[in-house]
């Protein structure tokens, strides 16, 4: 799904006097505070210190009152918001239910790379498409499907993904699985279903992309139909338009959560693996290892988010990319350290 991860590694060679030597940041997430609930205990002695027998005869009619009261209405005890901090009350098939539907489908990988002295490379992409979610023997199943990419970077060069390429992506559809949070609250977790681009042979769920490949290898195909080995994606560079023919493994999931406005909203897992096998120009004939940005320690996806939006069947990919400003937020820039 992630198409144009590896591609900024080419301008490690011709780029450097534009780029700082950046570094990743470090986001320390805050860290909630428990709540101290103190309570004084007073002794009868420690009363009368310091009132007198009338205000003394007063308190503890009040306390006996107190006493005597009777709670009738737990609602009249704790108020409590139950739209954000009671857990579901629907069941999981009801759940499903509610999912069940064809969204226009937006998400985000942050990808970087170090290439030391020359500072921190840095990726934004964004691929647009259709999920659709339907029930099928008690289980709920998605099929993704894409449209469109795009990418922001820290770099001053541009890099086209024909819309051919994204939609050679054909992940297969999966079972997704249902669970609950510490809260109760029900949530979607979309597993890893490897898929390859450009390259075809057995077992993908389990078996890695070649460390290297030669442009004649049979196992390669043309996926994008351009008569040329793998997927082509070009490269505006020193004022020409260069080619760079990849192949790759994607490999990504999702947890979300389906919200009051009917949107999925969620964060994106991303472990894809690509695979250089030519290019028209020599200083884009090499591997760099790009790697999702996923926090100081590993555990914040934050800056991958998905936007799933319920949509009716009139949508094809022309269509989606027209009303892209009404189903989702603007693109942000690259994250800054």
């Amino acid at each position: 799904m992630k198409l144009l991860a590896g591609f900024i590694f080419v301008f490690s060679f011709f780029l450097f006097v534009s780029c700082e030597n950046d570094s990743i940041d470090t986001f320390n997430n805050g860290e909630k505070n428990d709540k101290e609930v103190f309570s004084d205990d007073y002794s009868e002695n420690e009363v009368e210190e310091t009132v007198d027998e009338d205000e003394l005869n007063d308190i503890n009619d009040i306390l006996d009152d107190f006493e005597e009261t009777e709670v009738t209405d737990e609602d009249e005890m704790i108020e409590v918001d139950d739209e954000e901090t009671l857990p579901s009350e629907m069941t999981e098939e009801e759940f499903m239910k509610k999912v069940e539907g064809r969204y226009a489908h937006y998400d985000i990988v942050a990808y970087y790379t170090d290439m030391g002295f020359m500072g921190i490379f840095k990726n934004l992409i964004i691929s647009y498409g259709f999920t659709t979610f339907e029930r099928e023997e008690g289980q709920l199943k998605i099929t993704d499907r894409f449209c469109h990419s795009e990418q922001i970077t820290n770099q001053n060069f541009t890099a086209t993904v024909p819309d051919e390429l994204t939609q050679a992506i054909i992940p297969d559809s999966t079972y997704m699985d249902i669970r609950k949070d510490d809260d109760g609250n029900f949530y979607l977790w979309r597993p890893r279903t490897p898929t390859l681009l450009g390259i075809e042979y057995e077992d993908p769920y389990n078996t890695p992309l070649p460390e290297s490949i030669k442009p004649d290898d049979p196992r390669l195909v043309d996926a994008d139909n351009d008569g040329k080995p793998g997927v082509t994606v070009f490269i505006d560079m020193f004022g020409r338009r260069e080619e760079i023919y990849i192949a790759r493994r994607e490999i990504f999931a999702f947890e979300a959560y389906l919200m009051e406005s009917g949107n999925i909203e969620g964060v994106v897992h991303d472990d894809s693996e690509q695979l250089v096998i030519d290019a028209t120009n020599f200083l884009l004939k090499s591997d760099d290892e790009w790697i999702q940005y996923r926090g100081e320690n590993g555990d914040d996806y934050s800056l991958s988010p998905i936007i799933l939006v319920p949509i009716d069947d009139s949508y094809d990919c022309e269509k989606l990319m027209q009303h892209r400003d009404e189903l989702f937020p603007p693109n942000p820039p690259v994250w800054e350290d």
